[in-house]
């Protein structure tokens, strides 16, 4: 299902399957690890967070979005792990999507813990904050994709939205990839797993065979690949996903869906899948130079709403760029649109 046009949707519609299971307050997944789900305000529905006991405290995976009503939720999920706000002492965001990372503030307030990102993801924040910089910088990728102004207008009044749930934050430990966590359920290895952001990391339990998987694998759908400057946002995540098939996985706890397993499968079906998208970019591009958006119209034979568009341009643009780098396709001009042919 991971090619196919209803699973694109879906995840450029941040949704999940209607299969996606709902726990109240907190469910223990392991011992001393307890899965939160938290609601969200869009179509994605929920973010599951971890609470994960360690020698003296607790360690927060992602902490949901800036909202009451997850502020809320969380709150009673602690409650029922029998942990209060103090015994938090640490904080760990898998990435600074705003789903992830938009409690932060208040959550350092209350618990005084120390937070970690990745190097990376903290720059990334640093672009992301600069809100006014930002969207006009967006503005001008999809100006380049040949998206036409009046849908560049609606994106941004969706945009504007989202962006209010970036904050600055400042990390008490910077990630690299490597560091090792001493927790109830063993060992944990920090992975820095690109390509969703550039800065994603899972967690890695040896001795239990779990993983903590953020947004890198999800159990429905394959996640959003978006575009950045200066990267290969496809390239790293594909990489990431082949050195996660090296590891023995018996347990996936994902940050969007249902915990599952069979990891080595389901990334098979999800390289395989982007495998498909670029046969298809260039069976488009065959004979024709097109526009980021001219692709994005003829891969989803369906009119998207413009925040949804917006994912659909910048993950064709991270198809675009994967494929330029294996010397497969060319971009042609960009004064003031940029089209793309097959070399």
């Amino acid at each position: 299902m991971h090619g196919s046009k209803n699973t694109t949707a879906r995840v450029l519609a941040s949704g999940l399957s209607p299969k996606t299971p709902t726990f109240d307050g907190c469910r223990e997944m392991l011992p001393g690890v307890h899965l939160v789900e938290l609601p969200l305000p869009f179509t994605l529905g929920a973010i599951n967070v971890y609470l994960v006991r360690l020698a003296d405290g607790y360690l927060l995976i992602d902490c949901g979005m800036g909202t009451e009503a997850c502020f809320q939720a969380l709150a009673r999920g602690m409650e029922a792990a029998g942990a209060s706000w103090t015994d938090i002492s640490e904080i760990l965001l898998t990435h600074v999507h705003p789903d992830h990372m938009g409690l932060a503030p208040r959550l350092l307030e209350l618990t005084g813990a120390r937070l970690s990102m990745h190097a990376h993801d903290a720059e990334y924040l640093r672009e992301l904050t600069q809100t006014e910089r930002y969207l006009a910088w967006a503005d001008g990728v999809m100006r380049e994709a040949g998206v036409a102004d009046e849908i560049i207008a609606k994106i941004r009044g969706s945009s504007n939205e989202i962006h209010k749930h970036f904050h600055s934050l400042t990390p008490g430990r910077m990630l690299h990839g490597g560091e090792r966590i001493a927790a109830a359920p063993g060992e944990l290895e920090v992975l820095w797993t690109p390509g969703h952001s550039p800065g994603h990391v899972c967690l890695y339990g040896r001795e239990r065979r779990v993983l903590f998987a953020g947004d890198q694998m999800l159990e429905q759908i394959s996640p959003n690949i978006g575009w950045l400057p200066d990267r290969d946002p496809l390239g790293e995540f594909l990489d990431s996903l082949r050195e996660l098939e090296q590891l023995d996985v018996d347990l996936i706890l994902p940050s969007h869906g249902a915990p599952f397993s069979g990891h080595r499968e389901w990334i098979r079906k999800t390289i395989a899948h982007h495998a498909e998208r670029c046969a298809r970019i260039l069976l488009l591009l065959d004979g024709a130079s097109k526009s980021a958006a001219d692709v994005v119209d003829e891969l989803w034979e369906r009119s998207l709403m413009p925040f949804h568009y917006r994912f659909a341009v910048f993950e064709v643009l991270a198809h675009l760029e994967y494929l330029e780098r294996q010397g497969k396709v060319a971009r042609i001009g960009g004064d003031p649109i940029v089209r793309w042919r097959m070399t």
